[in-house]
């Protein structure tokens, strides 16, 4: 008996693990429900659902070529050792996993009791992390990313014998409550919604992407939405590489060079994202405490004895006083998702305006963001923090946002009916609203609508200086942060996107 065991890969196609141990015998397709990482202050009901529907999809794919998805709440190794004992098996098959600190320490003790049982442990990498001692020896690793990127997807088999295990091994599933509440706005999971958005991204929404991404609403329909999908593994990254590829050589652009030109610049814009995506992880890789520890320990102590409850309280339920940050927030309440410039906005007011350290609030987006990956969600953190080292914190000036990216008001009327009459000339700074105005709109500042938490431009002024103070003590030589579609790509030809 082969054991697969899916962890954040929930698909059958682009799965080696699964491929290769349909080759070698018959197939015990296993997911498990850990209590580590489901009562884990990372996870929420959110994520919970999105991953029942995403089972169900996999559960179905598995059906229709002859196996089943075998679910089981539980330790990991302990399990195992259930389903050890009932039938030895060999070799247990699985995806590296470059996840948070509870599936690390997880897949520790997995190794350990594989070593205790003679069980070889096969694990495929994936997102193109590269482990261990070959990860430092490597000097190309964007040159390593690309190759991997650019290659074939594996096909998925075509027919799986089933394990044959006791039907007693197959129980209901014991429900592990996670935190939260599931959200009526996110995204539904599965592979059939995962192939329908990549398809109707790369065939309409592709074009007008670098120019939607940045306000939220022309990112909420503008971009991919495949990030849940990616973050627990229903598609992959050669899977959208492959796509994109077959774009470009459709044969309506060969007669036009104008529209044939517009779309490679989008997909190369898209195709840097997925790149540092993978860097994110190749990162976190290398420092598995990066949920915890400053990246650049002379940064330590800057924020952590100031934390002020009350100020988070606020921020985290769309209450500061600011109509873009709040807008967003309860955007992120509803549908699990906010786009990149939102997200970047809502945490600098939280790391930088309110100087919260940003545990807290990573734990707190995490369990909203239905599309949460540790590797990506961290390195931001600190990025944003400016305790990542080489990099100065990235600042958002909340009222400027609002001007340049929702200047009729039409994001922040959406998502805070409390100001919808409102005039336009108010509505970026509505405390700066006269009395008379107020009464004549019906929103009076500290009763209708919260007065801000904070004077902003001045929290701001504090928060650059104190994190520049702390650079320049620790040593800290600052380098910009640098990105977009007009980085040079190593390798690629005139037409070539990986």
């Amino acid at each position: 008996m082969e054991v697969v065991w899916f962890k954040r890969d929930l698909r059958i196609r682009d799965h080696a693990p699964l491929a290769g141990a349909a080759a070698a015998g018959p197939v015990l397709a296993l997911f498990l429900h850990e209590p580590e990482i489901v009562l884990a202050p990372d996870f929420s009901a959110a994520h919970g659902a999105f991953i029942r529907e995403c089972l169900d999809s996999l559960h179905a794919a598995l059906q229709d070529r002859g196996a089943a998805l075998v679910e089981m709440t539980g330790s990991a190794p302990d399990l195992l050792e259930q389903i050890w004992q009932q039938q030895p098996f060999a070799t247990l098959w699985s995806h590296q996993e470059t996840g948070n600190w509870a599936s690390y320490q997880r897949d520790k003790l997995v190794a350990t009791w594989c070593s205790k049982r003679g069980v070889r442990w096969r694990q495929t990498p994936q997102n193109g992390v590269i482990r261990g001692q070959e990860a430092r020896a490597k000097r190309d690793w964007l040159a390593e990313l690309d190759t991997y990127a650019s290659s074939e997807p594996v096909k998925a088999p075509r027919n799986i014998v089933p394990s044959g295990l006791h039907p007693m091994l197959v129980a209901s599933v014991a429900p592990l409550q996670a935190a939260g509440h599931d959200k009526p706005g996110r995204v539904r999971g599965g592979r059939a919604e995962a192939i329908r958005l990549l398809t109707e991204f790369i065939r309409t929404k592709i074009i007008r992407y670098p120019h939607a991404i940045s306000s939220p609403i022309s990112a909420e329909h503008g971009c991919s939405r495949l990030s849940p999908f990616l973050a627990h593994g229903v598609i992959t990254m050669r899977e959208i590489v492959l796509a994109m590829n077959r774009r470009v050589d459709s044969p309506e652009l060969a007669v036009d060079r104008y529209q044939r030109e517009r779309l490679i610049n989008a997909l190369r814009f898209f195709a840097d994202r997925l790149r540092w995506r993978a860097g994110y992880f190749q990162n976190m890789e290398s420092m598995p405490r990066l949920e915890f520890d400053n990246i650049h320990p002379g940064m330590n102590g800057l924020r952590e004895a100031e934390f002020n409850p009350s100020h988070f309280a606020c921020w985290r339920d769309g209450e500061t006083g600011y109509p873009m940050v709040d807008a967003a927030m309860k955007m992120l309440q509803h549908t699990g998702w906010i786009n990149m410039r939102m997200r970047g906005m809502v945490l600098s007011f939280a790391l930088n305006e309110l100087w919260l350290h940003w545990r807290e609030p990573a734990l707190f987006l995490a369990r909203e963001f239905v599309d949460y990956e540790p590797a990506i969600h961290y390195n931001q953190m600190q990025i944003h923090a400016g305790t990542a080292g080489a990099s100065s914190m990235l600042a958002y000036n909340p009222v400027k946002q609002a001007q340049e990216l929702d200047p009729a008001g039409v994001f922040v009327r959406r998502w805070l009916p409390a100001l919808r009459a409102v005039p336009d000339a108010y509505l970026v700074a509505p405390w700066s609203m006269p009395l008379t105005v107020q009464a004549a709109c019906g929103v009076l500042i500290g009763t209708d609508y919260p007065a801000p938490l904070v004077d902003h431009l001045d929290a701001g002024r504090r928060a650059r200086a104190r994190v520049a103070d702390a650079h320049i003590a620790a040593g800290i030589r600052l380098r910009a942060v640098r990105g977009g579609a007009g980085q040079k790509m190593a390798g690629a030809s005139q037409d070539a996107l990986f």
